[in-house]
């Protein structure tokens, strides 16, 4: 979908991206990460976030923890200076049918058109170079974050929130969005300060 159309409505030009990027009825990591490539890591990041916040998606065991470890490996990248996501071969190669890609796309277009309409280009010096590199940081943190907060029932779904958000807002280039991030973010971690005894003894 074109530059402008994912920036007006990131979610639903995700959502049809991924369908259209599947091969031989299979959408892997890597179809994606070459279908949102150029636009840099927003949209992966948003998905990745969204996968870890829906539920009952998100509460499958294991899910949080993957997820978790695909934004650090983004927001490594991000720190390191990349443009665009680089996924490894024994990453990139998994996926889902491209049967329940669609049916997903579908099933949420209503809620991904209520979102989109919420979004827009506000704020634009809150979302520029200098906040994508503190959402960097943020996002190794809330990374870091999802492993042990997955031992916590539907937890780890505060940090896959804050890091759709910051997806969402660089794509979109929202700066208001990107504020919430911040605070989403700042939520995610007085969870895990509340918690820390229960978490780590």
């Amino acid at each position: 979908m074109a530059g402008d159309e994912i920036e007006k409505h990131p979610l639903e030009a995700m959502a049809d991206d991924a369908v259209d990027a599947g091969h031989d009825g299979k959408v892997t990591i890597g179809d994606l990460v070459t279908s949102f490539g150029d636009r840099g890591f927003g949209p992966m990041l948003a998905l990745v976030g969204l996968i870890a916040a829906t539920p009952p998606i998100g509460a499958i065991p294991g899910v949080p923890t993957s997820m978790g470890l695909l934004t650090l490996l983004m927001a490594g990248q991000m720190l390191a200076g990349r443009s665009q996501p680089w996924m490894p071969k024994f990453v990139a190669c998994r996926g889902v049918s491209a049967d329940k890609v669609k049916k997903a796309r579908d099933k949420g277009s209503k809620v991904f058109a209520k979102v989109d309409a919420l979004i827009g280009q506000r704020l634009e010096w809150a979302a520029g170079r200098a906040a994508s590199f503190i959402v960097a940081l943020c996002c190794l943190f809330l990374g870091l974050m999802m492993p042990p907060l997955e031992l916590l029932p539907f937890a780890a779904m505060a940090p896959a929130a804050a890091i759709v958000m910051f997806g969402l807002a660089l794509t979109a280039r929202d700066g208001v969005l990107m504020i919430l991030g911040f605070a989403a973010t700042a939520a995610s971690a007085t969870l895990i300060i509340i918690n820390f005894e229960s978490l780590f003894s």
